[in-house]
């Protein structure tokens, strides 16, 4: 490959993460507003309520897919015919299908024994059953959104995750809220969202793929799709249970309040898997293409790239989030929920840590390992259950904190290490290092003399904009490179606007 094919590749890379990555603000924006409007008008309890409902739904409707939305989305670029491609989505929607509306029936009549013999809240057996109506739309959703990253489009994907999944929401939860419908009303909200973007996919998969064209011959791919997605749904069952048993095993171990607290912390830490979400979602597909043609220099080119740029755009929210988790969650969802403050620099901790081993996960899939990916899972499950039931009844929410870091930890150094062993791919370069560094330095500098604990608001505003101005230079002086600086010409010639004195910034920082 010829250093301007790389530069294409890398290219195609930055313009879908970025498009994802606007998409994915909008949608977290509007998810964050929704969270902290029903934190603050349903109580720490009934938000806990609905944290469950919520997280059974999205845990099934991932289960009962059976990992096809990855087959999908591996397979549909290695075949250009429209027989191929229908075979593939056909397959995948023959099986997956009818097993969400099986699961969705079983959740729905098993909603009261959940409620009162696990939970002891009979008050959660309406809101299983509505959130069990939602497991088939989230099932098509998810098959969806599969399609189009086999297609390696970015925009419909924004279009249905990112707008109309959190806008629909959005708007359902305000009118329950408007008219005092409580839990009940906010659980509708989140069906209807289900029950729109699943609409939407299926509009963009009869306009933008042969799925409906029945002209077209078919042959069954199940055994092949199957074959490459089924370990997949052991290692997004193990995920599953890193990241949603806690919230479960503190249901059951300190109740509803508890999960309501857990669920202030857990979506602020789990901002910082922002970046990495966008630039993965494009980056499996192009690593599948590269594994193909033999271009494994080139993967490890684009590897340690994206790597940078996640960890570069994370660091500053991880930083707020790990020394300040107080004010974040004052600041936001309420003073009712700060007890989680512990929790979230935990949290934060792993999460960042996640993010900057994270798409090792990801080009590991791309070369094929799946089954390698669902030993590391069920290990690091394994793990994560254990903790928590040590930890959970002795110290609760921040012994949930502690055992999904842990959890996290275990993954990430087992997937770099035989992704290494494989590939010799690792995330680490000069450039990746020190800049976050110098931030994190001058951070710890400005917040020396004087607690943490407390802080008010306009002094942590004050230390933060003297810490991004100095990691701004820092970053432009030692994380830019070459092909970043190649970037920011494509962007000026593409669109037509003079960068002159940014250039000429970057080149003097850059010396």
């Amino acid at each position: 490959m010829t250093d301007e094919d790389g530069f294409a590749t890398i290219r195609s890379l930055f313009k879908g993460g970025g498009v994802v990555l606007l998409g994915l603000v909008l949608e977290l924006a509007i998810s964050f507003i929704a969270k902290v409007l029903i934190a603050r008008s349903l109580g720490h309890v009934d938000y806990g309520a609905v944290s469950l409902g919520i997280t059974t739904a999205a845990v099934t409707s991932t289960l009962v897919i059976l990992g096809l939305h990855s087959g999908i989305g591996r397979y549909l670029p290695r075949y250009e015919s429209r027989a191929d491609r229908r075979s593939v989505l056909v397959s995948a929607f023959r099986v997956a299908f009818p097993l969400s509306l099986l699961v969705g029936a079983a959740l729905f009549v098993l909603a009261p024994f959940l409620a009162t013999r696990v939970f002891d809240d009979p008050s959660l057996t309406f809101i299983f059953r509505i959130f069990a109506v939602a497991i088939p739309f989230g099932a098509v959703m998810k098959l969806a959104l599969g399609s189009v990253q086999g297609m390696q489009e970015s925009l419909p994907k924004v279009v249905v995750q990112n707008v109309t999944f959190p806008v629909v929401r959005f708007l359902g939860i305000v009118v329950a809220l408007l008219f005092g419908l409580g839990a009940i009303g906010v659980s509708y909200a989140y069906l209807a969202s289900y029950a729109a973007a699943a609409l939407v996919g299926l509009v963009y998969l009869s306009r933008r793929t042969p799925l409906f064209d029945r002209t077209v011959s078919t042959v069954s791919r199940e055994r092949e799709l199957l074959s490459f997605s089924l370990p997949l749904v052991a290692s997004g069952a193990m995920t599953i249970v890193i990241s949603d048993i806690d919230f479960y095993m503190l249901g059951a171990f300190g109740g509803t309040g508890a999960v309501g607290v857990y669920n202030v912390a857990y979506p602020l830490a789990q901002l910082l898997m922002t970046a990495m979400t966008a630039f993965g979602f494009v980056f499996m597909p192009i690593l599948s293409e590269l594994d193909a043609s033999g271009e494994h220099d080139q993967m490890k080119r684009l590897y340690q790239l994206a790597t940078r740029w996640v960890v570069l755009a994370t660091l500053p929210l991880f930083l707020l989030l790990f020394l300040f988790p107080e004010q974040a969650i004052r600041y936001t969802f309420g003073a009712e929920y700060v007890s989680g403050a512990a929790a979230l620099s935990v949290l934060a901790a792993g999460f960042f840590i996640h993010t900057t081993f994270g798409l090792n996960k990801g080009t590991l899939t791309s070369l094929g390992h799946t089954r390698l990916i669902m030993l590391d899972d069920i290990a690091a499950a394994v793990l994560n259950v254990l903790l928590n039931l040590v930890l959970i009844p002795k110290y609760g929410l921040l012994g949930a904190a502690y055992a999904t870091t842990a959890s996290y930890l275990l993954l990430n150094l087992l997937y770099s290490i035989q992704l290494y062993r494989r590939t010799r791919i690792q995330p680490f370069t000069r450039s990746l290092l020190l800049a976050p560094a110098i931030g994190a330095a001058t951070l710890l500098a400005l917040t020396v003399f004087g607690p943490t604990v407390g802080m008010s608001l306009p002094r942590l505003v004050g230390i933060f904009t003297v810490f991004l101005l100095v990691y701004g230079v820092a970053v432009v002086r030692y994380g830019v490179e070459p092909e970043d600086i190649r970037l920011l010409l494509s962007f000026e010639e593409r669109f037509g606007v003079d960068l002159g004195p940014l250039k000429e910034i970057a080149k003097h920082l850059m010396g």
